[in-house]
């Protein structure tokens, strides 16, 4: 008499190739302006149409108020955390600072400073 186990053979697993594979959240350059204490109290991102994010005229960016290098300037409304990161000091040293805000009219989003480069990033959470 013979007995099964009830468990399915394994598929075989699709091997993904380079040429499909695309990076997600990819951090973007901003300009930030800061306050007093070095906290954020505006962003200006250039949103530029890529292959990962069309261009789309009436998105809400496109509505904010503009820079004369054609930036899209939104005001941060609040700071939910920051938090520093320092890692891998023994090759290529990453140091960074986080900032975790909301933008006006409701946007989540976290802005890094490259401490190395001297240089503001934006990410969505």
């Amino acid at each position: 008499m013979s007995t099964t186990t009830g468990k399915r053979a394994a598929r075989p697993k699709a091997t993904a190739r380079a040429d499909q594979l695309r990076p997600l959240n990819i951090p973007q350059h901003v300009t930030v302006e800061l306050d007093d204490e070095g906290l954020p109290v505006g962003i200006a991102s250039c949103y530029r149409p890529t292959a990962l994010q069309p261009y789309r005229p009436n998105n809400e960016e496109e509505q904010s108020e503009t820079t004369d290098r054609g930036q899209a300037k939104r005001a941060v409304e609040s700071i939910i955390e920051t938090w520093h990161v320092d890692d891998e000091w023994w090759r290529d040293p990453i140091a960074r600072r986080y900032v975790e805000v909301i933008l006006e009219g409701g946007k989540h989003m976290i802005l890094y400073e490259d401490l190395t480069a001297n240089r503001w990033f934006m990410q969505m959470p």
